[in-house]
């Protein structure tokens, strides 16, 4: 880590970034710095190279089968509501799980009131979706659309996407994975998981810049355009061009990012998925064994962490407090609250007030596990026998 902070916020955003991410971004804006694809001089067409690069790129990482179908967008929100708003119409029916961010749940409940119909999978003790109520979910009705999220981001509980894949086609639907939380720190095969829409950051597991994302599909599905405008090819006709992945790409594309991104999933690709995910559980097992050991401690995680996230709270300090202590009293970086998420906190009783929730990323090290469990300690000692009035 840089400077004198312990991040813990990797959920959010993967900081610091490699080496590679600030080279390519600045590499891009020095010397690649025309619209990518919109001429036919050099500089274009190395601009347009590096675009075409990063997708494919990102399809080997995700095993898709069509780098066209790669559509970068500026985030994981923008990409899922393309997804959601370009596909979901007025009389289809949706199943979600019960963990869903409001990147989910929002667009969700905007189509709601245009006609959709939404029918919510309950979550056992266990942080996990209760897969026998979802598979009841699925054949009481008519199914479109699966859409979940791969991982929790407040509790790290991790899906079975296969098996829900699969119910989901045998009644006919299709399942659109949120991967905000697992893109870059899980493996993820699109075909053999059956994926058939994933959207994902560019910014937190694949280690490129914020205002990057992406939408990948696995099959040439009519999604209808949610922004319109130039794209450098059909340029003579008023209509958005049918084609992947102009289709819902238009304006300028933001070619540092873009850059950015690439050199990011190299950075994953070259240190290993597998790898990543086995480092970051490993912290985040130090921590939830170290956290078990104070009393007054609740955990809301896996009981053998998979992922990297893991949310507590104390009994004696609100969430809120307890986050403004780790940073200015120790220099910890943690995020408190509801995370964007409050349907999750609804599911594992934490609303309204949240959960302070740690997530290490691939420069995190067992020391700052450690830190932050003393940090915590501390902070009850402290508060149990009130702080100093000298």
């Amino acid at each position: 880590m840089t400077g004198s902070v312990i991040y813990l916020d990797n959920a959010a955003t993967t900081w610091p970034k490699p080496e590679a991410v600030y080279r390519a971004i600045d590499t891009a804006m020095r010397e690649y710095g025309a619209n990518p694809g919109r001429g036919a001089y050099r500089m274009s067409v190395d601009a347009q190279r590096i675009v075409d690069d990063t997708r494919q790129e990102i399809c080997s990482l995700f095993n898709a089968p069509d780098p066209a179908r790669v559509i970068f967008t500026l985030n994981c929100t923008d990409a899922l509501c393309i997804a959601l708003k370009g596909l979901i119409k007025a009389g289809d029916r949706v199943v979600t799980g019960p963990f869903e961010h409001n990147a989910v749940a929002r667009p969700l409940h905007s189509l709601c009131r245009s006609g959709a119909r939404l029918a919510t999978a309950k979550s056992t003790k266990t942080f996990a979706m209760d897969l026998d109520h979802f598979r009841e979910l699925c054949r009481q009705d008519r199914l479109d659309y699966v859409v979940l999220s791969h991982v929790s981001n407040v509790t790290g509980s991790v899906a079975p996407v296969k098996e829900i894949a699969e119910i989901t086609h045998e009644r006919g639907g299709l399942l659109i994975l949120d991967a905000a939380q697992s893109a870059g720190d899980l493996e993820i095969d699109m075909q053999e998981l059956g994926v058939d829409v994933l959207a994902a950051p560019g910014h937190k597991g694949l280690y490129g810049p914020m205002g990057t994302g992406v939408l990948v599909l696995r099959s040439p599905l009519p999604v209808k355009p949610l922004r319109e405008g130039g794209t450098g090819v059909r340029s003579e006709s008023p209509e958005q061009p049918e084609e992947y992945p102009w289709r819902l790409e238009a304006g300028t594309m933001n070619l540092p990012g873009i850059a950015g991104l690439c050199a990011g999933v190299r950075f994953v690709r070259s240190v290993g998925v597998s790898a990543i995910a086995e480092h970051e559980a490993n912290l985040a097992k130090i921590l939830a064994d170290g956290l078990r050991q104070i009393d007054g401690i609740a955990l809301f995680c896996e009981p053998v962490p998979h992922t990297g996230v893991v949310s507590f709270r104390l009994d004696t300090v609100g969430v809120s407090l307890t986050g403004t202590m780790l940073d200015e009293a120790f220099g910890i970086a943690a995020r408190s609250g509801l995370h964007c998420a409050p349907a999750t906190h609804r599911a594992i009783g934490t609303f309204p007030e949240g959960t302070v929730r740690v997530s290490f990323g691939q420069f995190n090290t067992p020391d700052h596990a450690e830190a932050l469990v003393a940090a915590v300690s501390e902070i009850k000692s402290t508060m149990r026998r009130g702080p100093d009035k000298g």
